[in-house]
């Protein structure tokens, strides 16, 4: 399978890619000669660049950077529609989980439907209101279903960019007032007591019955703190290796045409073992697919 890797080293934080890099922190970790000697052709594209997130709320809208945020969603959209025009594999390395809007944003240019499985801490539901930093990290999947800002959820060619009926939402400790929408959730206490497989196949029966392509999303959080340091910590997450599970099953299908990784921070990283574990998570879901 070929491979493009792009990073979107962007966050909320006000973090400059120099000072804190994620995508670089998994390149350091081996990830593309990983997945090279699983027998796939990997192209690494380096990062998005030209692009500063300062940590600033715009007075209109309530969301920090938000002119940024739009920005970089237009720009990622063509970046990543590149990507699925030559056929690969799209891997994002990023950053945090608002560079969802970009990416889902390429899918509605195109008039190419897509399901979303959202594996994550948090549910990111919240309103520019509701956010108590404005972040756009807080917001962007009730944003990708049609609530916010005209010129964010406007972004490409189709609204909404995503119907609710074709996201699915897994691992959650932190509700973020998703309960308002009727999107399928799966929390962390529903996965440990009903089993990942029970979970994974009911929640994608629909994807599977209309042959939707998939897009994986995996923010790093969903797993348990103590296990991957992260800016956001929720207790009792996911084991490495139930994760490990989950993502493989999701994969099996051969339907998942790109994934994202947010939230790993290097910086918090002190021995680099969760970038190892990150690292091994990725080519271990991909390597069937060689």
């Amino acid at each position: 399978m070929r491979i493009e890797i792009l990073g979107t080293p962007f966050n909320g934080l006000g973090r400059p890619p120099h000072w804190e890099n994620p995508a670089d922190g998994l390149r350091h970790a081996q990830l593309v000669r990983r997945l090279a000697s699983t027998g796939h052709s990997v192209t690494d594209r380096g990062d998005l660049a030209g692009f500063r997130f300062q940590g600033v709320r715009d007075p209109q809208t309530g969301i920090r950077d938000y002119r940024s945020w739009v920005a970089l969603s237009q720009c990622l959209s063509e970046k990543v529609g590149d990507m699925i025009d030559r056929e690969a594999f799209v891997l994002l390395l990023g950053g945090d989980c608002s560079m969802l809007v970009g990416i889902l944003a390429a899918f509605a240019n195109k008039q190419t439907p897509v399901g979303l499985v959202f594996l994550d801490g948090h549910a990111d539901f919240h309103s520019p209101e509701t956010s108590p930093t404005g972040d756009p990290a807080d917001m962007e999947l009730a944003v990708l279903t049609g609530r916010g800002p005209h010129e964010i959820t406007h972004v490409a060619g189709k609204y909404p960019l995503l119907e609710e009926k074709n996201v699915v939402v897994y691992g959650i400790r932190a509700r973020d007032g998703i309960d308002r929408s009727p999107i399928r959730v799966y929390d962390r206490q529903q996965m440990a007591e009903r089993g990942i497989h029970a979970v994974v196949t009911e929640g994608l029966d629909r994807f599977t019955r209309n042959g939707l392509p998939l897009w994986l999303h995996f923010d790093v959080d969903v797993i348990d703190p103590q296990l991957m340091p992260v800016m956001y910590p929720e207790p009792e997450g996911l084991t490495v290796a139930e994760t490990s599970t989950f993502l493989q099953l999701v994969n099996a299908g051969g339907r998942t045409v790109g994934m994202s990784i947010a939230c790993y921070h290097p910086d918090l990283d002190l021995d680099g073992s969760a970038g190892v574990r990150l690292v091994n998570l990725i080519a271990d879901v991909l390597i069937s697919r060689a």
